[in-house]
């Protein structure tokens, strides 16, 4: 396991320095359907050096840029930021059946049947371990007046295989803030697959298969039947 940290570990720092994208943030769920994307650069207007980072603390990431406005708003105010074809939703203001969300930072999401969001939401801490580990010593400092987003190294951490998948639930979100800020999402139970898989029969058993209730509605099982559905990109987890 030791051997697995420190490889997984390297191969992120020595990915991160390889490559880093300039990150892309949007403030509410309008712009993200209308596709209004804009730069982090454009905020800090080259008033840091320091590489944009995506930490992982306790199934959360925050996104750090240096500069404090502009990690206040990534903090409190944007909806989402985009690295690459990565998306990560912030969900201090999700709301389920009224209830907040059990993290209060971003986590992982993926486009659902176009203009619709697919939140993935860690249930424990397991999944948090590994990726948290790669990420502190893949963070790193570049000469490099842009910002940029250092988060190769967070996506080969989060999305590296089904076992971080078969520790969190799926989340829809369709709609914008109410007059309070908040967003109502829909989990994707049982009951959801079922009234969604009501014309495929095929898909519904094969959903119904897995004996546990817990494993059944963990992304790791309901992603690839929204990828086969054609609502999911079939690349979404890669």
């Amino acid at each position: 396991m030791k051997k697995n940290v420190f490889v997984l570990a390297l191969f992120c720092c020595l990915t991160l320095m390889a490559q880093a994208e300039v990150a892309k943030y949007c403030m509410s769920y309008s712009d993200f359907v209308a596709g209004n994307w804009k730069s982090v650069d454009e905020l800090t207007q080259g008033r840091t050096k320091r590489v944009c980072q995506l930490k992982s603390n306790d199934k959360q990431c925050r996104f750090k840029t240096g500069v404090k406005e502009v990690d206040k708003m990534l903090k409190k105010q944007a909806f989402a930021v985009m690295y690459g074809d990565h998306l990560y939703v912030n969900c201090r203001n999700l709301r389920a059946n009224g209830y907040t969300l059990d993290i209060s930072g971003y986590t992982q999401a993926v486009r659902y049947d176009n203009d619709k969001v697919c939140v993935m939401a860690y249930k424990n801490h397991d999944a948090s371990i590994l990726l948290a580990v790669g990420l502190d010593l893949a963070s790193c400092f570049v000469d490099n007046k842009a910002v940029r987003l250092g988060m190769e190294a967070g996506a080969v951490g989060c999305w590296i295989g089904n076992y971080y998948l078969s520790h969190a639930v799926c989340y829809l979100v369709d709609s914008d803030a109410d007059e309070k800020g908040r967003i109502a999402t829909t989990r994707m139970n049982d009951k959801f697959m079922e009234n969604l898989l009501s014309d495929d029969a095929s898909l519904l058993e094969r959903y119904m298969a897995t004996n546990s209730k817990r494993n059944r509605q963990a992304a790791a099982n309901v992603l690839p039947i929204l990828m086969e559905k054609g609502l999911v990109a079939s690349n979404a987890i890669n």
